[in-house]
């Protein structure tokens, strides 16, 4: 059960957030980057760019590309 007498299993009100922690420019190497915590989660998020596109010819000012990566710890899943 989720809820129980109107609490939540961690002791939250169902109105109630989880604890939030955010710190900005945590990585000196990034462009940009972000450490945030939310409850039992925490998230390290970095920026690099924008970099020249090679070769030259796919260049285009009005287009972007984004390349994402996500990584998870292995223990953190069962």
């Amino acid at each position: 059960m989720l809820i129980k007498d109107g609490i939540r299993v961690d002791g939250r009100k169902p109105d109630e957030l989880r604890p939030i922690k955010i710190e900005a420019g945590v990585l000196y190497r990034a462009d940009g980057s972000c450490y945030l915590e939310w409850g039992g989660n925490k998230i390290l998020a970095a920026v690099y760019g924008p970099r020249e596109l090679l070769p030259r010819h796919f260049q285009d000012p009005t287009k972007a590309i984004v390349n994402a990566r996500y990584n998870m710890a292995s223990f953190s899943v069962e």
